[in-house]
């Protein structure tokens, strides 16, 4: 036998042992960690962070893990029973364990804390419309403070003048409802009023845990979904909106579960039968179903621990490393089916064994190309399918001759229309006449393909979330729009300071139409607090004398100063609601977000924040797109490259005729999955590239498996249709996934490997007539 010296019984065996322990190691892993699995869902995290490379990633970080656990509701119900349902709704929402920081109306105590507050540290608070007006000298704001008095709906009182006759308490609180857009408040609340009339209450709340972890997301919602029935029921005019990452998240896992319920047992079930119709005897196929099973165990356990996490994009594909996993499978079976009668399990194993390696080598490779890529959510891509192909072929080679002894010998399915397949590709006809085919259907499908790197068409998102969110944004005035600057220093007071400069650029940027508005915080830094200081003291005198002139005798007093500090700040009442936008370490370096409305010019904003120091322009949408377009770039580069080395090393090893015969099937899948997209109507992007680096992958094995000296054409064949027929039962069925970058990488992987499949004898030899 054949190299038999090279595997001994003895050595067979504890590989076997080992690949055992491995294995029963894994399941314990799996099973720490799989309860409190997150599962990401977010198309944006299979992309690096862009916008604010610069900023301290911790910041970062802390900024976008703060902002995914928000979360907002608006109560609506007839106006006969006022407030009713929303305080009903927010007394549930601050029993539920898993919430935080819930926020309704402001209590009695709260508001004269509030008022307190204010009062007390007025002069540090001044807003930048009272700053303007004080810089004049006193003139204007005392003309500000007597049309206040004179208005008829300002309602000034004698003990307001008296106590802060310079106005500056109202004058902040002006700013700021000006700032919060639609919302006002009523009875403590804040509330919006829609175009019927109809009076909405507002709640807002955050997550204790993270937005996107499978296990609490779904419980959340569950409740939140039984808490408004028992809202509705109560109330049945009563009206509820809902916005937050949560209830994104939660659609997505569930979804990744229907998909993994649906097509992942309709698919695992097509393979056992298709298996089972194949080799007729239940063994193969759970041999099948055991290498399947501990590929899919090995990528997801290797994935948890090196990531902490599972994007959505990872689950699905999941049902792909069934048909790619299960070919090495097929392979050594296929060969025992055929051969077994003459061979032992283990030479058969030695016969087919540098064929498996050397595939599940050019399909490693395959994923590395995506390893290179930084992507996150790609790289974890990669590694899941890696590790779990890896293991299904580590599975053949230590456990396979054992188990698959004394496997009936059975004939060939469908010999005879096997064998005339492989006598037609000795014809010129067939071995000329299909590439031709396939290169005039790739011609005509790439000549419809349109390049689409809009990552908004990538993920299908529920009508109703984004209804409500459409819903939430024209009642508030405040969209999901994900653009803001994020303004960062090394102490809170170079953060204040840094923001404090910005502004004046800001106020040009709106001037020249580039944006229409931001939300700053109302905070100064010490700095310009002592500045604010020295403007009153010179415009208290002529703010004293335009009131007596007017008949008002009083006393206008500077307040006294008190430093206030964002510590202080940010432990007061006042700061609730802005809270969100600050965020300081542990060592002090201090952040701050400025969301902005209107953007019309967002590189011109990008180049604004460039010339700033600590300034960092984010638009996350826009950015993308760029990044996708790039990498798609340079990924199709990279592909070229490849298959440019595949080719030469082909040449060198075969000669220049059957080296370019072995590299067709490879060009002809590749070109072939993209003119099927074209034809589909589906745009290309990073994700079809993406898909086409696996068809390359995939396509090089069809060719290895014929053009392997030991077997034989009839055994390859049979191996490779029946490889083929369990991946697109697997990878076919991405292409009824309802997220639309799922959905196009199976487009693309289907078709390519497909014509892989059909032009993968031009690897047999010219000479080599006997097929079995």
């Amino acid at each position: 036998m054949p190299n038999s010296s090279a595997l001994t019984s003895d050595r067979q065996r504890r590989a076997g042992w080992l690949w055992l322990a491995v294995v029963l190691l894994m399941l314990a892993v799996l099973g720490l960690k799989l309860p409190g699995a997150r599962l990401n869902s977010s198309v944006l995290a299979l992309l690096p962070g862009v916008g604010g490379k610069e900023v301290p990633a911790p910041l970062r970080h802390g900024f976008m893990q703060r902002l995914d656990g928000q979360l907002m509701w608006l109560v609506a119900a007839p106006e006969e029973e006022n407030d009713a349902a929303a305080r009903w709704w927010l007394t549930r929402l601050a029993q539920e364990p898993w919430l935080k920081s819930i926020q309704g109306p402001m209590s009695d105590a709260q508001q004269k804390e509030w008022g307190r507050f204010a009062w007390q540290h007025r002069a540090a608070l001044i807003d930048p419309t009272t700053r303007a007006r004080l810089g004049q000298g006193g003139e204007a704001q005392a003309s500000w403070i007597l049309a206040q008095l004179y208005s008829a709906f300002s309602g000034v009182s004698g003990a307001e003048l008296r106590g802060d006759p310079l106005m500056l308490v109202r004058g902040a609180q002006l700013a700021q409802q000006q700032g919060a857009g639609a919302l006002r408040l009523h009875n403590g609340w804040l509330t919006a009023v829609d175009g019927q009339g109809q009076r909405w209450y507002l709640i807002h709340g955050e997550l204790k845990g993270d937005a996107f972890s499978m296990r609490q997301g779904n419980a959340a919602v569950d409740r939140l979904t039984m808490l408004s029935q028992q809202l509705h029921q109560r109330w049945p005019q009563a009206q509820l909106l809902s916005r937050g990452a949560l209830f994104y998240s939660d659609h997505a896992s569930r979804q990744a579960h229907h998909e993994m319920s649906t097509l992942g047992v309709g698919t695992l079930c097509g393979v056992l039968l298709l298996v089972f119709a194949v080799f007729r005897s239940p063994r193969p196929l759970l041999l099948c179903l055991l290498s399947v099973a501990i590929g899919a165990l090995a990528g997801v356990t290797v994935t948890l621990l090196w990531y902490g996490e599972l994007h959505l994009m990872t689950l699905v594909m999941s049902m792909g490393i069934i048909g790619v996993s299960a070919d090495y499978t097929l392979y050594y079976l296929t060969e025992r089916m055929v051969h077994g009668a003459k061979d032992s399990a283990l030479a058969s194993l030695v016969k087919v064994r540098a064929t498996l390696l050397l595939a599940l080598g050019t399909t490693l490779l395959a994923w590395g190309v995506m390893m290179m890529a930084p992507f996150p959510g790609i790289r974890q891509m990669a590694l899941f399918a890696a590790t779990g192909l890896s293991a299904s072929c580590l599975t053949v080679i230590c456990w396979y001759p054992q188990l698959a002894k004394g496997l009936p010998v059975r004939p060939v399915p469908l010999r005879g229309l096997m064998v005339w397949w492989l006598a037609a590709w000795r014809r010129p006809g067939l071995r000329l006449g299909l590439p031709l085919l396939v290169a005039l259907f790739s011609a005509v499908g790439l000549w419809q393909l349109r390049v689409d790197d809009d990552i908004s068409r990538l993920q299908a998102m529920p009508p109703d979330l984004v209804a409500q969110d459409r819903a939430i944004g024209q009642l508030t005035g405040q969209s999901l729009d994900q653009r803001w600057f994020m303004v960062w220093g090394d102490s809170p007071q170079q953060a204040l300071e840094r923001l404090e400069a910005l502004t004046p650029r800001l106020e040009q940027a709106r001037d020249k139409g580039w944006l229409t508005g931001w939300r700053q915080l109302p905070l100064s830094s010490l700095a310009r607090q002592k500045a604010d200081m020295a403007l009153l003291g010179r415009a208290a005198p002529g703010v004293e004398q335009r009131l007596a002139a007017a008949g008002l005798n009083i006393k206008v007093a500077v307040p006294e100063e008190r430093p206030l500090t964002p510590e202080q700040w940010l432990n007061s009442v006042n700061s609730s609601g802005w809270r969100l936008l600050w965020l300081s370490l542990a060592d002090g370096r201090s952040g701050i977000l400025v969301p902005v409305d209107g953007v019309t010019q967002s590189a011109a904003l990008g180049r604004l924040a460039q010339e700033s120091h600590g300034v960092a322009w984010v638009d996350r949408k826009a950015e993308f797109d760029g990044l996708f377009g790039f990498w798609r770039g340079l990924l199709s580069g990279l592909l070229a490259l490849a298959l440019l080395v595949i080719a030469v090393s082909y040449v060198a090893r075969l000669g220049l005729r059957r080296g370019l015969q072995s590299v067709a099937p490879s060009l002809l899948a590749l070109l072939g999955g993209l003119a099927t997209l074209g034809l589909c109507g589906q745009p290309l992007n990073l994700f079809a590239l993406l898909a086409l680096t696996l068809v390359l992958g995939i396509g090089i094995n069809y060719t290895l498996f014929f053009s392997n000296p030991r077997g034989t054409p009839l055994t390859s064949l049979l191996a490779v249709s029946v490889a083929l027929a369990t991946t697109l039962l697997t990878l076919g069925m991405l292409v009824f996934s309802q997220t639309g970058a799922i959905s196009g990488f199976g487009t693309v992987l289907a078709s390519g490997i497909f014509i892989a499949w059909l032009t993968a004898p031009l690897a047999l030899s010219d000479r080599k007539e006997n097929h079995e």
